[in-house]
């Protein structure tokens, strides 16, 4: 079970706990005062220690037992449910909250809840007309239902429907009260190249740019501008990309190539020399700008300077394929490999490897590319580049 599982399953438990409590307040003094006592089975605490554990199988036979003694209990019902539907029993997930629902004595809060869990359930089992019946239902009992909004969010954003799926994001940060601008610019840039695609420039540039000032770590925003730009004004083109430099100094690589173009076309390719020759002197380990100012020279027909750059980079990120690949073009073109050699080169050139080494910090996935949604646990702005150091005894 991935880490982004298991947390999802612990903020169910969680929020099962608090809304039982909220259950409890409001019916302080009436008939059903007794309704919590479940708390005191020593299954009910067991089974929140295996899932606090991660223990999961076990958690669920300690909290099937509790229902069994307790069948009033909704937060063990509602948690258990979170539990099936993590581990992939959906169906089990769905029957549990449709029984919930059947109920008469839930409160508003607890219907809502349970209506949003469902539309989950749904979702993961690809029922979306369903799942999108359940968050509408879940949200008419609780405008502010958090869980069936970010349901909803997450939906809209699956279909990629990414205005609709923009004004949920809007709704849930003004109701959570946090700052989401990053995630609202890359739905917005994503409503941009949605725009591009369909050939309406102004409104993608529009997009772009509001995405930008929703917040100016937005790199993608800032290379689809560029895009945009690229064969009109390639000054203009240069110009946003150093921006982008700027605001997000870490991203610099990915503009290196719209970077490197925009500058040739506009007769200015020394500018590239002396941007990554600075952000070398700036940061010594940026393996990055030196493989890119490898290639460039290797281009102009300087091997031996590129092949010393090239070892520099190997020392700062030894375990990407990338630079040893780049390390063997070099040497070719210096005429240092043998026939054999050369055909192992061409050989590698075109296989799939481990080029470029990305991680999601939510969900350890990894990609061989820089990707701003995370395909599996679908969070936005989680990968970053996977550094491993040298092998033991190694020099740097």
């Amino acid at each position: 079970m991935t880490d982004t599982a298991l947390l999802a399953v612990l903020v169910a438990a969680v929020g099962g706990l608090l809304a039982g409590r909220a259950w409890s307040a409001s019916r302080e003094g009436g008939p059903r005062q007794g309704r919590p006592l479940f708390r005191a089975s020593p299954h009910y605490t067991q089974g929140l220690h295996y899932l606090a554990t991660g223990q999961l199988e076990p958690a669920t036979h300690e909290l099937a037992k509790v229902l069994r003694e307790h069948p009033d209990a909704v937060e063990v019902q509602q948690v258990l449910s979170h539990l099936h539907r993590e581990v992939g029993q959906v169906e089990r997930a769905i029957e549990l909250h449709r029984s919930l629902l059947a109920r008469t004595d839930l409160t508003r809060a607890e219907r809502a809840h349970t209506l949003a869990s469902l539309g989950t359930d749904y979702r993961r089992a690809g029922l979306l007309d369903r799942a999108a019946q359940a968050y509408d239902e879940a949200l008419e009992a609780d405008p502010r239902n958090l869980h069936a909004l970010e349901g909803q969010q997450k939906q809209f954003e699956e279909q990629r429907e990414w205005r609709q799926a923009y004004e949920a994001q809007t709704r849930l940060a003004r109701l959570r009260k946090s700052d989401d601008g990053l995630v609202l610019a890359y739905l917005q840039t994503e409503m941009g190249h949605e725009a591009a695609r369909a050939g309406l420039w102004e409104e993608a540039e529009a997009a772009f740019r509001t995405a930008l000032s929703l917040d100016q770590r937005a790199t993608p925003a800032y290379l689809a501008l560029a895009d945009l730009w690229g064969e009109r004004d390639p000054r203009r083109a240069a110009s946003i990309l150093e921006s982008a430099i700027a605001a997000v100094p870490e991203r610099a690589y990915l503009t290196f190539e719209p970077l490197k173009k925009a500058y040739a076309s506009a007769g200015e390719i020394s500018r590239f020399v002396a941007l990554c020759e600075r952000l070398i002197e700036q940061d010594s380990r940026d393996w990055r700008a030196r493989l890119a100012l490898a290639r460039h020279l290797r281009g102009e027909g300087r091997p031996g300077e590129a092949l010393g750059l090239l070892l520099r980079a190997l020392e700062a990120n030894p375990h990407v394929l990338l630079v040893h690949l780049e390390i063997w073009r070099t040497l070719r073109a210096i005429g240092q490999l043998g026939s054999d050699e050369q055909r192992y080169v061409a050989t590698v050139e075109e296989s799939a490897l481990y080029v470029d080494p990305h991680i999601c910090t939510a969900c350890r996935y990894r990609a061989d590319d820089m990707l701003w949604r995370c395909p599996h646990c679908h969070e936005w702005n989680t990968f970053v580049e996977e550094r491993v150091g040298p092998a033991a005894g190694g020099q740097v």
